[in-house]
Parts: C-alpha cells; structure tokens; sequence
C-alpha cells in the first residue's frame, strides 16, 4: 500500500495507480459542477455502489472510485451525485428496517472517504484560487456528509472551501480573524438546529469585516424559505449548489449598490457640513 492509499497492482489486476491517474485527467476535464447539470444517477449503478460499498467492512475509497470509473463515471458524478443517492438510500433503509444503523454508520464513513478522496484529487489537478467560502454545520446535526459534498461541489465550481462543523464563538471568532471569505453557508438539515443556525448568522454577521460576506442558509431543513430568511437573517436561503453562483453574484452585486448609495449619501452630507449645498 502506497502512502497515497491507492495500492499498487497485483497479478493481472488493473493497477489502482492508473485509475487514480485517470481519475485526475477526468477531474481535469470537470472542473466545473455546471458540467454535471442535466446528469442522473442510473439505479443500476446506485444498486452496484451499494453492493460493492456493503460488502467489506473495509474498503479503500480508490477502489469504490475504480469500480465506478469502470462503468464510465467520472469522479465528479460518484463524489456529487451517487454519493447523496447512497446516502439517501441507506436512511431509507434504515428507517425500515432494513439496514442496520451500525451498517449505515460504517457506509456513511466510507462515503464521506471516497469524497476526500476526489478532493485530494482535484487539489492535485489544480488548485483552487476562486472566492473563498466557509461552510458551518449548524449544531444539533447528526452528520456531516453533505456538507462535504457541499465544500467539495464548490472547489468544483472554482471557490476555495473550508468546513467547520458546529464551532463555538471564539473559535469562529478565532477562524475569521486570521482569514478572509467572501462567502458564509450554513447548513441544516432538521428543525432542532434552527436555533444553532440563528446564532451561527448573528456570529457572521458580527465579525464579518465591513459587512463584506454574504450568508446563505440552507440544507433539506422543512422550513418555507422566507421564513426560513426572516429567522435565521441571512442574505439568501440556498436549496442547491447549482444556484451559488448566480445568488453569489446578485448578492455581492447588491452589497455594492449598498456601498454606493451609503458614499454618496456621506458626500451629500460633508457637502451640506461645509455649507457645499447651499
């Protein structure tokens, strides 16, 4: 086993270091999650990820990842789109009955290793200099895979992304202090951390550096999005990463008409002070 964690050929056996190599080339060629509008997860493949991802108890995230790239799909599309299926699939089936929740546990931690691994791929492809977000796991969440879907989504639309899982205020305070982001998600995926999410905007809000950031909620919270803006105070409710950009752009664009009108009301100010306007 390499200290990379893709082992090296055996026999006859592709060797894993040729996937991992193509893994990149196709991450090269993706490096967009807007390239993934319009794909589908087939059942017949979800239904071969979950074979393959319940069979072991141990698994290297490189071969989930060689096994799906057999079958013609891309790195990108198991870490973005067969990844949440799974997920999804193994809390339907533990709700009834039908899988175990040590089952569920021990799959989720395999999920949540097959995406680092195609983060770490796409760090090797290219680095990522976009606008920077930070995305906060509201407390009272019991897991944390879709946020890092979420993060490893973003990197694929060019933002940098770095995940805090429901931090206390100093440690926010601390984060903030010594980085700068352009760009506050905050995820919740239940009622009962509403409340988290609340204080978690108000923190932002706090230490935001000229107002600058702008905040989204959002997650599969059953809360209507207005009310959801009205309780938590963030700029946008987010559904889905495939509006970031576009309600990224309009908030960062309404920020700045803020700023204007707040200048140009100061200069109309100093003007009627220094007797200018009169």
């Amino acid at each position: 086993m390499r200290d990379n964690g893709i082992p090296e050929a055996q026999g006859g056996q592709i060797g894993l270091d040729w996937f991992a190599g193509l893994a990149k080339e196709a991450l090269g060629r993706l490096v967009s999650v807007r390239d993934q509008e319009g794909a589908v997860v087939a059942q017949d493949h979800l239904d071969h990820f979950l074979r393959i991802l319940r069979e072991a108890r141990s698994i290297d995230p490189a071969v989930l990842l060689a096994e799906m790239m057999a079958r013609q799909i891309d790195p990108a599309a198991v870490a973005c789109l067969y990844v949440p299926a799974a997920a999804r699939s193994l809390g339907a089936g533990w709700a009834s009955d039908e899988v175990s929740f040590i089952d569920v546990t021990l799959c989720t931690e395999k999920l949540q290793a097959v995406v680092r691994r195609v983060d770490e791929l796409l760090t090797e492809v290219r680095p990522v200099t976009g606008p920077s977000a930070l995305v906060l796991v509201a407390e009272a969440e019991q897991h944390t895979l879709g946020a890092m879907v979420l993060a490893l989504e973003l990197r694929l639309s060019g933002f940098t992304a770095m995940v805090r899982v429901a931090p206390l205020s100093r440690e926010l305070t601390h984060l903030m202090s010594g980085n700068r982001f352009d760009l506050a998600l905050v995820s919740l995926g239940c009622t009962a951390a509403l409340e988290s999410a609340v204080g978690l905007v108000r923190t932002l809000r706090l230490l935001s550096r000229n107002d600058e950031m702008c905040i989204f909620v959002g997650g599969a919270i059953p809360v209507e999005d207005s009310l959801l803006l009205s309780e938590t105070g963030a700029d946008r409710v987010l559904r889905h990463v495939s509006a970031l950009i576009s309600e990224y752009e309009a908030c960062r664009g309404g920020r700045q008409l803020d700023r204007d009108r707040k200048r140009s009301q100061s200069s109309i100010v100093r003007s009627l002070l220094k007797g200018d306007g009169s």
